[in-house]
């Protein structure tokens, strides 16, 4: 590991530099052991105190494999199956349309509902998270979604129209995530968060790994929160909260508490001679079950990728204020790597995929995908321009400047270029974003996929 550390401790330096992250934390893991546990920069600008592989940050997204884990779980001990019904579990569940009675909990797992990005997610912050000294209070109306009654009346009654049919689509969902954790309750008769306390964390030794905030309070060594605004990081006080979301989103731990999640992956379903699942049930989590990307494909909470270099790369990351994330592992070469940050917009999956090519012997600026980044046909400008809005908030322009297709996002430009026809890249952040034109049988584009969600196309 001595050339690992070397070479990776120089990336990590000019990285930091780069991204202008306070703090990042990283841990390796080769089969059962924990090979490498380093922090970088600090927990708390104005203390100075240093990033160390116990510090506390959060996770975001990456929770949302251990929700899909603790479904597994209660799919093995015969009390509930991915194929069943959501209105099951929960009578009231629908989508507009009535095309809820056809959504399974295998289409939650997999973003396959047809739900198209919603609010609700960003209502429920907004209702439940405290402000800074720096914020105002929102003066705009918005519904209250503080509980899983709120989020399933949000998504049978709001005013959108559904992607397709029940498994046609892959479009990200916070919410799907969301009606998992009120199945997990209805099932299992416990709250989400005690339930995998007793059932995932404990069984994983994850010592220093919470969802209640107010249990994050009785542990020292807990990072602050950063994010950026005009190129400027900025300190925000309080933790988003959003308590019908926690399953999607709101597990806080260490990079050595995920070490034993990987280690777990990596043995099969098996920690320190305890089956949390069995090696069929982890086999079904990380199987690819519909297109992500287009090398890529989404298993049950974890990104799927068959062939990285000849092995099998299975990855999730995440991201919300003060913090971003990711994990992964190689199962042919007994691999794992967790990666925290504590600055909004790191990107966290680079740092995974530089130390995973290190320890691969590959360069360490390898990338996931290859891409053609050809200039597009000047026929195919006009029909791929226009304005795309989400439901999260996010609006993307795309117009034609000088030949070139370019995507405008948050007063920023970038170019997008060609791979294939109805398929194009950007590069944000140092990573390629896939832009992906889903057309309609005239031809005409109706939507985008980007970022793994389907955004619809608002005007010409």
């Amino acid at each position: 590991m001595r050339s690992f550390d070397t070479q990776f401790e120089q990336y990590m330096k000019e990285f930091l530099e780069e991204t202008k992250a306070p703090g990042v934390a990283v841990a390796v893991v080769s089969g059962d052991e924990v090979v490498y546990a380093r922090g970088f920069g600090v927990k708390n600008l104005e203390t100075g105190d240093p990033v160390t592989p116990e510090t506390i940050f959060g996770v975001a997204s990456v929770s949302k494999s251990f929700t899909c884990l603790a479904i597994m779980q209660l799919a093995e001990a015969g009390k509930l199956s991915p194929h069943d019904p959501v209105k099951k579990y929960i009578p009231d569940f629908d989508l507009p349309g009535g095309s809820g009675e056809r959504v399974t909990i295998h289409h939650l797992m997999t973003h396959t509902t047809g739900m198209p990005p919603l609010p609700a997610l960003n209502y429920s912050i907004r209702g439940n998270t405290g402000i800074d000294a720096d914020e105002k209070p929102s003066e705009k109306p918005f519904p209250r979604i503080d509980n899983y009654d709120q989020l399933i009346d949000y998504i049978r009654t709001a005013d959108y129209e559904v992607l397709g049919k029940p498994g046609e689509y892959l479009s990200y969902s916070n919410d799907s995530y969301g009606v998992l954790g009120a199945i997990i309750e209805k099932v299992t008769g416990q709250r989400f968060e005690d339930y995998m306390k007793d059932n995932v964390l404990k069984p994983l030794d994850m010592k220093r790994s919470m969802y209640d905030l107010k249990d994050l309070e009785a542990f020292d060594n807990v990072t602050s929160l950063y994010i950026k605004e005009n190129d400027e990081v900025k300190y925000k006080r309080h933790w988003q909260v959003a308590p019908p979301f926690t399953a999607c989103g709101w597990l806080k731990s260490t990079v050595l508490d995920l070490a034993n999640y990987l280690r777990m992956y990596l043995g099969r379903g098996s920690f320190n001679g305890r089956q949390l699942l069995s090696p069929e049930g982890i086999e079904r989590m990380c199987r690819s079950h519909h297109p992500f990307s287009r090398d890529r494909g989404y298993g049950y909470g974890l990104v799927c990728m068959d062939d990285f270099r000849g092995a099998t790369l299975i990855e999730h990351s995440g991201s919300l204020r003060g913090v971003a994330s990711d994990i992964g592992f190689i199962p042919e070469k007994g691999l794992g790597v967790a990666v925290l940050s504590n600055l909004t917009g790191t990107p966290s999956a680079r740092v995974f995929l530089a130390a995973v090519n290190l320890l691969m012997g590959l360069p360490v600026d390898t990338p996931r995908s290859v891409y053609k980044e050809e200039a597009w046909p000047p026929e195919l400008l006009p029909v791929y321009t226009g304005t795309f809005k989400s439901g999260e908030g996010s609006v993307i322009s795309l117009s034609a400047k000088d030949g070139k297709l370019i995507a405008t996002v948050d007063k920023k430009d970038y170019e997008v270029k060609s791979d294939s026809e109805n398929l194009g890249t950007l590069i944000m952040n140092g990573q390629h974003l896939e832009v992906t034109f889903l057309r309609d049988e005239n031809g005409k584009v109706w939507a985008v996929g980007w970022g793994g969600r389907i955004i619809r196309k608002t005007s010409d």
